[in-house]
């Protein structure tokens, strides 16, 4: 069996974690790494035991027969520079969360891998969770009815601060572009639907990211249904994904359900 060769853009924790995940499967192999320093993956490779080359020259990864995915791992607003060229050079992407930090590039981003014709999928890990995983399960089988209201919740109290990238306006965005994307992800994902209309308000204390720490939205949903997500990286508590599926047959919070209809006899949350 032929193995999948992947290259990655990057050298930070996120870069690593694509590593092993390659590495683990037999059916992929990390052939080339670019960053503008040497020094971590210089490290990854002892550290991993690969034999992959190390690039300061993105052209020379594309232009390589035997990369067939390019994993692009750099701070947020860089994506575009790297997606696009890699996209042109026939090369299926990985791209890490958010896609962008602006709809413009977005759009530039989307546009250059449909026309080369590309794979391509943004990384929500989530997901590939289990309990989510299990709750989609739940809700294709419409052990809910009909869903009249989804909550998802990102708590993570995340103090980067303006000395690393994640905490400035620049380079992570704000607290729902940084991290708590994962939460409107799950929110859009349980929802079944898309946003008809948005509208959200943001809360900044002595978290010292340039941007406000705490964003809540309440989005209505095309089919009337509506939603809410938080993203909070300023409460004192530790880290919490909440989830609340609201139906006319059954509601689950978190790892809980009431169901009725597929648990009989039920009277209480289990």
């Amino acid at each position: 069996m032929s193995q999948i060769g992947a290259g990655i853009v990057g050298s930070g924790w996120v870069a690593e974690e694509y590593i092993k995940a390659f590495q683990k499967d037999e059916r992929s192999e990390v052939r080339s790494i670019y960053s503008r320093s040497k020094e971590k993956p210089e490290g990854y490779k002892k550290k991993y035991d690969l034999s992959c080359d190390i690039e300061s020259d993105f052209e020379t990864m594309l232009k390589r027969d035997d990369i067939d995915v390019v994993v692009i791992a750099t701070p947020h607003d860089r994506h575009t520079e790297y997606v696009i060229p890699a996209a042109e050079a026939g090369k299926h992407l990985i791209i890490e969360k958010p896609v962008a930090l602006t709809w413009e590039e977005v759009r530039r981003q989307e546009e250059a891998v449909r026309k080369a014709g590309v794979k391509t999928v943004i990384s929500f890990v989530l997901r590939w969770n289990p309990l989510l995983m299990t709750i989609d399960n739940l809700i294709a089988q419409g052990v809910f009815g009909d869903i009249f209201m989804v909550e998802v919740d990102y708590f993570h109290r995340i103090w980067w601060g303006p000395s690393h990238w994640l905490g400035t306006k620049e380079h992570g965005g704000t607290s729902m572009l940084a991290a708590g994307c994962h939460a409107v992800d799950a929110l859009r994902w349980f929802a079944r639907e898309e946003a008809r209309e948005v509208t959200a308000y943001q809360v900044k204390t002595d978290n010292p990211n340039e941007y406000p720490g705490t964003t809540n939205a309440i989005v209505q949903f095309q089919n009337g249904a509506t939603g809410r997500t938080t993203s909070c990286f300023d409460a004192q508590m530790p880290y919490r994904f909440n989830i609340g599926i609201y139906g006319t047959d059954g509601v689950l919070r978190n790892d809980q359900v009431f169901a009725p209809k597929l648990f009989p006899g039920q009277t209480d949350f289990m």
